[in-house]
């Protein structure tokens, strides 16, 4: 066992809550599952030492290893080669019983699987009644979903295929009225709303560095199918549609379209295809905003209200740190400072644990910084530990505009704090080259607007200067920033 590649075994059941532990050993008392004592043992022991810190070095291994096989020779300071082949043997079991144990698990959560699983077996045993009795019973349970996406039209699907196959195997297909209508329908919007669901993907993707044009061409003939009358006028289709447009097209038009339809039909849209529709529309805010159009922040914001309102912000139980970055980002340029630290509170529970706090110090910072209270954003912003990229890159840049502002009188160690911060982008290859270029130059500007700000002799020329480099500069994010702090300056010499 390499230390430094992880043991997937161990790596799985660090996800597994105590509830789900309990029920683990619960399986693997059974001897319906497992009639092995080692590994059995073996989850005890990990359960004990080394799950909670998730350290399973050398050291470690030895220590399982005496533990569990206490039957069998003290281990030296190393695990043999068949000592570690006899450890790996029960960990690769006890993760294939982990892994029964979360099938398990999903076919108590759903009947969706177990139906799945029991329709075909029903029909082989030719318990005609008891499978009819099934259908009937999901049937009616199907019918009270309000909300009918994707996974509603396979599951109708998946019933009909089955009643098909009843009616082949009682000899009625030919001699009962067939069920073929229903199955192609289902089969159909099966298919649309799949490819739809793709088709938005793939055009989100254009924006992502790196990735290139997929051949999107199969879905000018999936258009066909969705023009039929039977298709065009369901309410998912028909924000599929609106939303493929907005993306496309990028006009106020089809905004417009989008916002209505949701308006509209929104409750009966699953929760996780509404998320899609309504960060579409975020974007589409975003890309204006881009373009100088000021108002869609108040646009954006409203557009947050709405998805924290119908709670759409969390997912898979977690809140996104880059999401609730741009939603605080957003509440606080339309000086809805209030709101957004709710946001943060209300959010604190669903941020993962081993980031929470530095998150929620980045976001407050923020608040903080908007507020033009810059000795309590800087001294949020430098407790930041390891989030993100896009969270480290902004801390950093975020400190320095900090020190810019607080700064009374000139500072060796914020010159200092400038250049060093430079040079981090400028000798990061990691980083995408737009990225290095619009922060370098953002240092550029900043540096000698810094001079001027703390030089009693700083003149119009001097300031006119500045503007021209920053005006020459093709790729800078801070450009609005700057601005703003060059109109400072020159306010002050009036």
């Amino acid at each position: 066992m390499d230390k430094k590649r992880p043991v997937l075994c161990i790596e799985l059941l660090r996800t597994f809550s105590l509830e789900e532990l309990e029920g683990l050993e619960k399986v693997l008392s059974d001897e319906y599952f497992n009639t092995d004592v080692w590994v059995k043992k073996l989850l005890k022991t990990l359960k004990k030492y080394v799950l909670k810190s998730g350290v399973f070095d050398n050291d470690t291994q030895c220590m399982v290893y005496q533990k569990v096989f206490e039957h069998l020779p003290t281990p030296e300071d190393t695990l043999k080669k068949d000592e570690r082949n006899w450890l790996n043997k029960k960990l690769n079991k006890l993760m294939r019983l982990a892994e029964l144990f979360l099938s398990i698990q999903s076919l108590k959560k759903s009947d969706d699987y177990k139906c799945n699983l029991l329709y075909p077996e029903l029909l082989a045993r030719k318990q005609y009644q008891s499978f009819n009795r099934h259908i009937k019973r999901d049937k009616a349970t199907l019918d009270k979903w309000a909300n009918k996406g994707i996974a509603y039209y396979t599951q109708k699907y998946e019933i009909e295929k089955a009643v098909r196959d009843y009616l082949h195997q009682s000899g009625k297909f030919f001699t009962k009225k067939d069920n073929l209508p229903d199955l192609i329908q289902n089969l159909d919007m099966c298919y649309v709303l799949g490819k739809l669901d793709l088709h938005i993907t793939a055009l989100s993707m254009r924006y992502v560095p790196g990735k290139g044009q997929y051949d999107l061409t199969s879905m000018d003939a999936t258009t066909l199918l969705l023009d039929l009358p039977q298709y065009a006028d369901n309410p998912l289709i028909m924000l599929y549609k609106a939303n493929v447009i907005l993306m496309k097209t990028e006009s106020e038009t089809a905004y417009s379209d989008l916002l209505n339809l949701l308006n509209q039909y929104e409750s009966v849209v699953p929760v996780e295809v509404l998320k899609v529709f309504y960060t579409s529309a975020a974007n589409y805010c975003a890309a204006q905003i881009r373009l100088g159009k000021l108002e869609y922040n108040r646009k954006t914001f409203e557009l947050y209200k709405i998805m924290d309102d119908k709670e759409l912000l969390i997912d898979g139980g977690f809140v996104p740190a880059g999401r609730l970055k741009n939603v605080v980002t957003m509440g606080c340029r339309v000086k809805e400072y209030e709101w957004a630290t709710n946001i943060i509170e209300g959010y604190r529970p669903y941020i993962r644990e081993e980031i929470r706090d530095s998150v929620c110090h980045f976001n407050l910072g923020t608040i903080a910084f908007y507020q033009k209270d810059y000795a309590t954003a800087h001294s949020s912003f430098i407790q930041v530990q390891q989030v993100n990229k896009t969270y480290d890159i902004n801390v950093r840049i975020v400190i320095l505009k900090c020190l810019y502002e607080k700064d009374k009188d000139y500072n060796d160690y914020t010159m200092q704090s400038f250049r060093s911060t430079e040079k981090f982008f400028r000798e990061n290859k990691s980083l995408p080259t737009k990225t290095i270029m619009t922060n370098t130059n953002f240092i550029k500007i900043l540096i000698p607007l810094y001079r001027l700000r703390h030089d009693i002799n700083t003149t119009q020329k001097d300031i006119e200067r500045i503007r021209m480099r920053l005006n020459k500069q093709k790729i800078n994010s801070h450009r609005g920033w700057l601005m703003e702090k060059i109109e400072e300056l020159e306010q002050r010499l009036a």
